[in-house]
């Protein structure tokens, strides 16, 4: 069985184009975006595949009723707790979710199958037998997991059989079918203007239930209700939350100010300390202001913090296994020591702190 990520989330179908041995080939790339993304291609035999009732890899375990199996073929098939080996074949096939549908590549398309083994249609909005599928799955280029919360929605982008070289979203519900938004303004839905179908650019729903639509122009609710970008903003200026996002930040930017003013005291503090020794070295490391974590969100909050924290130049200065400040700017005290007529030197891959004599100039590793 060819090596795949141990969880997929996402699976994106293509045909092979631009020579003989590549057109030859289905194209399938696994979790595109993430870590674990991965690209599998399926070559096509030139006189069609035989159906291979032979398994050659069946280590995977059994979920909610199917253990996905791979044949001498290596194609992918199906077997239920009987052990009864079900005739349907795929290039990639997931197993089945709690909902009861599972995810398969077929002929450089993709689909959502239910426990029938029935795929789902777009332009029919349900589920077919194999044989009533006139189109590969009706040519749908990539589908996502269902997203969590209350109305789990997946992802689903095709091209229209009339106008191929245009891609369309839609979502697809647990229920099987396509779910419909609704247009909210802000005090009223309208049930007469309502839509299925977004631009290619839409996005996967989040955690907490929300997609944006047609490269950003709409908003969508997994609730079924979608309000146009222009509306959002007049809610959110009658409701007066722009005022109160624009005061807040304006608050994180002064604690920030106030705090890095007082980095920039330490740090000079720490200059003129090291001015008084030679030849030491200082160990640094960044990841020290997380043990900084709880003084430095008491007293300054924790969106500084957490820029601190990303803030590659600010850092924990260890001298003489003593911490002479809290935080210091490393490039900061570098340049307070140029003033001083030390020479310094920042040895990344250590995380140490040269200066002083000869302490600035790196040696070589052997």
């Amino acid at each position: 069985m060819n090596e795949l990520p141990k969880k997929i989330i996402s699976i994106k179908g293509a045909q092979g184009s631009g020579g003989e041995a590549y057109a030859r080939k289905n194209i399938y790339t696994l979790n595109e975006g993430t870590r674990e993304e991965k690209i599998i291609s399926i070559e096509k035999p030139l006189l069609g595949r035989k159906k291979s009732f032979d398994i050659i890899d069946d280590t995977r375990d059994f979920v909610n009723g199917f253990k996905v199996v791979q044949t001498a073929n290596k194609e992918y098939a199906y077997v239920r707790e009987d052990n009864f080996l079900l005739p349907y074949r795929y290039d990639i096939a997931t197993d089945f979710n709690e909902y009861g549908y599972a995810m398969v590549g077929k002929d450089g398309s993709v689909s959502w199958i239910n426990r029938n083994f029935r795929y789902f249609d777009v332009t029919k909005e349900k589920f077919l037998e194999e044989e009533n599928v006139s189109f590969a799955f009706n040519d749908i280029r990539s589908i996502n997991d269902f997203g969590k919360g209350k109305y789990p929605l997946s992802k689903m982008v095709y091209k229209k059989v009339l106008h191929y070289y245009e891609e369309e979203t839609v979502y697809l519900g647990v229920d099987g079918k396509i779910k419909q938004f609704s247009k909210y303004d802000g005090e009223k839905i309208s049930e007469n203007n309502s839509m299925k179908e977004f631009s290619e650019q839409s996005t996967n729903f989040n955690n907490k239930g929300y997609a944006t639509a047609n490269a950003g122009s709409l908003i969508l609710l997994s609730s079924g209700h979608y309000l146009t970008a222009k509306d959002l903003i007049r809610i959110c200026e009658e409701k007066g939350f722009l005022d109160a996002i624009n005061s807040r930040v304006e608050k994180q930017e002064q604690e920030y100010y106030k705090f890095l003013k007082n980095v920039k005291e330490k740090t000079t503090t720490v200059a003129d300390d090291l001015s008084q020794h030679n030849n030491l070295i200082a160990e640094y490391g960044i990841g020290s202001i997380e043990l900084k974590k709880e003084k430095l969100i008491s007293s300054y909050g924790k969106d500084v913090y957490e820029r601190a924290l990303t803030n590659g130049s600010l850092v924990c200065l260890i001298v003489n296994e003593e911490i002479p400040a809290e935080i210091v700017d490393l490039k900061l005290l570098q340049s307070s020591l140029a003033k001083r007529g030390i020479p310094s030197y920042i040895d990344n891959e250590e995380n140490v702190f040269h200066y002083n004599a000869n302490k600035h100039v790196k040696t070589k590793k052997l």
